[in-house]
């Protein structure tokens, strides 16, 4: 499979350039190696939350601030780091080279029968289990009342973290929840939750029990999230239009 990769001198250039030139700078790489699905007017289409004379603007610093979840969206869109957009990534990286990984690109390797894929699927020269630091990944999402989610925050670390470092993450996100559940709520303050007891739980069972707890691998989990952002798409859009008629319904009461 091609691989989409921005070597030393792409990161060095990159480094130099201001935040909206950082997003010009690498579409224009994924443009040149992919073709036009990665021109301006194809990611503006894609992403919907902007026009492509909005991204020529991003792309050209002529905005003050790029919203977080307009820059969250194109760096997903891109495959890349959300961080390679900021000054921090590239005064702290030791990185030789970086590989982007777009959903779109993906897409179509998927379309294979699963019989086919499997061998190829499996064949990586890297297995996570043998390792013992790892990037970590935190999300926040809101949850309604019928637990349907909406990720509001995703934010990854630049370092690696080991088992011990998680635990500690994990055990100060519980308190941290816990202890503002009972600031809101102060019926909670007599609920036992032992937060150090529930992060050693979890850093074990991500350990042990990984039927319950997989590895997902790098471009299965791409594409299903691309899937999954489809369907959400669609899914907001039935509920902002149940959220109109409902509207019109209740004017043409009250008239």
């Amino acid at each position: 499979m091609k691989k989409i990769t921005l070597n030393k001198t792409n990161l060095s250039d990159l480094a130099e350039l201001s935040m909206g030139k950082r997003v010009r700078y690498i579409r224009e790489h994924l443009q040149k190696e992919c073709g036009n699905v990665f021109s301006g007017k194809s990611v503006a289409n894609r992403i919907k939350l902007f026009s492509q004379s909005t991204l020529t603007t991003i792309e050209r610093d002529k905005t003050k601030d790029i919203p977080s979840k307009v820059l969250y969206a194109i760096s997903k869109d891109f495959g890349a780091d959300l961080y390679m957009f900021f000054d921090d990534y590239y005064q702290h990286s030791t990185y030789e080279s970086v590989e982007l990984t777009p959903p779109l690109y993906y897409e179509d390797t998927y379309k294979k029968s699963e019989t086919e894929q499997t061998e190829e699927q499996y064949d990586s020269e890297i297995n996570p289990l043998l390792e013992n630091v790892y990037t970590i990944k935190t999300m926040v999402s809101k949850v309604s009342s019928n637990q349907d989610e909406q990720i509001t925050f995703t934010f990854k670390s630049r370092v690696k973290y080991s088992d011990q470092h998680i635990f500690y993450l994990l055990s100060q996100i519980i308190n941290h929840i816990n202890t503002l559940d009972v600031s809101i709520d102060p019926e909670l303050t007599d609920s036992k939750l032992d937060s150090i007891k529930l992060a050693q739980d979890y850093v074990q069972y991500g350990k042990t029990s990984l039927h319950a707890f997989p590895w997902h691998s790098t471009k299965d989990k791409l594409v299903m999230d691309n899937q999954l952002h489809k369907k959400a798409v669609k899914y907001t859009e039935q509920l902002l239009e149940n959220l109109k008629r409902n509207s019109e319904e209740g004017a043409k009461r009250n008239e």
